[in-house]
């Protein structure tokens, strides 16, 4: 999620069926046992997540101010699930974000969870990430990016429903920031109105995210030593940025004056790997 300049990604098929209506977004079986946490969301629990706040342009160019009021608690039908609200009050934009730094990280696990996002074209970029629990800056924290949607070539080509980036961030300073990006068309509408689930299945040797199930992209960490550590959760949902290629409020599409869009966490999960 954290950016430092607008990189030109690699797109290529990756499904060209979409899933059914029965699959999308459900909760795979698995033996109690091997979870180690889970949050349904059935209210917003303090022990394990922070409401971040921070003012427009605070990193990437973004437009939105973050704060506490555009993170909730609430029901989407019959779910109880986390909203991230992004609202627009004639030239100011608002948002929210989340994280369990110093409360919830973890090591070599597999880490899900199950959103229903909202239309990115235009300016929205929902994310669900983790950066290292520890004292160190960026990026000598590591990051890890398990989803991002409503990147500019996406908007670019029309892409942006189904486009989903994944990436790495490591090195010593800012200034020598080294990344690993894939982007893939995934064929799937993941702006569907549906719940659909994003996978991230780490070990010792690679960084592997899913997208409803399906392998999506694989990085080699066998030799990286920014990725053997304990990261925290974070979700958000950004407006605007150099990521999105927009960074003018009035280029913003997405999100109408006076308008609300939302983007829903049915619940995260952290499971022993097998």
């Amino acid at each position: 999620m954290k950016k430092v300049a607008l990189f030109l990604f690699l797109s290529v098929c990756f499904a060209q069926q979409s899933c059914s209506s029965d699959s999308v977004g459900t909760e795979p079986e698995e033996n109690p046992q091997d979870i180690l946490f889970k949050d349904d969301f059935n209210f917003f629990d303090e022990k394990v997540w922070t409401k971040e706040t921070h003012e427009p342009g605070w990193t990437n160019q973004e437009l939105q101010a973050y704060d506490a009021a555009h993170v909730s608690v609430g029901k989407d039908g019959d779910k109880s699930v986390l909203i991230l609200t992004a609202e627009r009050k004639g030239n100011k934009i608002y948002s929210g974000r989340i994280n369990s730094k110093g409360k919830k990280s973890f090591k070599y696990r597999k880490i899900e969870a199950s959103i229903k996002l909202p239309k990115t074209n235009g300016g929205l970029w929902p994310a669900f990430w983790m950066m290292g629990d520890n004292t160190k800056e960026w990026p000598a924290c590591g990051e890890i990016d398990i989803m991002e949607m409503g990147d500019a070539t996406g908007i670019a080509d029309g892409t942006s429903k189904s486009r989903v980036n994944t990436a790495i961030h490591y090195g010593t300073t800012a200034s020598t920031h080294q990344q690993e990006y894939f982007a893939a068309n995934t064929g799937i509408n993941l702006q569907d109105g549906e719940y659909h689930l994003y996978t991230l299945v780490w070990n010792k040797e690679i960084i592997e995210i899913s997208v409803d199930g399906k392998h999506f992209h694989s990085f080699d960490i066998t030799d990286n030593p920014y990725f053997h550590d304990r990261f925290f959760i974070l979700f958000n949902l950004a407006v605007g940025g150099s990521f999105t290629g927009i960074t003018d409020p009035n280029s913003i599409t997405a999100i109408q004056e006076n308008e609300q869009v939302k983007m829903f966490i049915d619940w995260v999960k952290v499971s022993n790997l097998k």
